[in-house]
């Protein structure tokens, strides 16, 4: 099996799910992979995107939104309670039997649909997320061919 992951902004209380993006959700499998979760989380944490060659072209206010902000990326096995604030309030929960990775997955937002559209609108057709079936809720990939 192995460990899976998501890419949590803990003070936005938002994340970004590396299936959406058509990767693995282990370490190794998206944080190599060029055009993938890894690309949404730089636009997220971009400074000043749009004003030179190389930025995305959109003016979109997602793009920057999480710069400065405390981020982590957080595994299923990952130590329970630790970046768990406190004011994160859930009925029913124990805040002690949670990981940021399981709190996350259960209460915060996620913003891989609103990033990948970004990306795929600004980017156009020679990044793979243009590849992506955006009428569907999940964005599964559209094979080539």
């Amino acid at each position: 099996m192995g460990q899976y992951y998501l890419i949590v902004n803990l003070d936005k209380q938002q994340f970004l799910h590396p299936h959406k993006f058509g990767s693995g959700m282990k370490l190794t499998e998206f944080s190599g992979d060029y055009q993938s979760v890894m690309q949404g989380l730089a636009i997220l944490l971009a400074d000043g995107n749009n004003r030179g060659g190389g930025d995305l072209n959109s003016e979109d206010p997602i793009i920057g939104s999480w710069a400065g902000d405390r981020i982590v990326i957080s595994g299923d096995y990952a130590d329970v309670g630790k970046f768990v604030d406190d004011s994160w309030i859930v009925p029913m929960v124990s805040l002690d039997d949670l990981n940021v990775f399981t709190f996350a997955d259960k209460s915060f937002e996620d913003l891989s649909d609103k990033i990948i559209q970004v990306i795929a609108e600004a980017e156009g057709s020679y990044n793979r997320m243009s590849k992506l079936d955006l009428s569907d809720p999940g964005f599964r990939r559209v094979e080539d061919g």
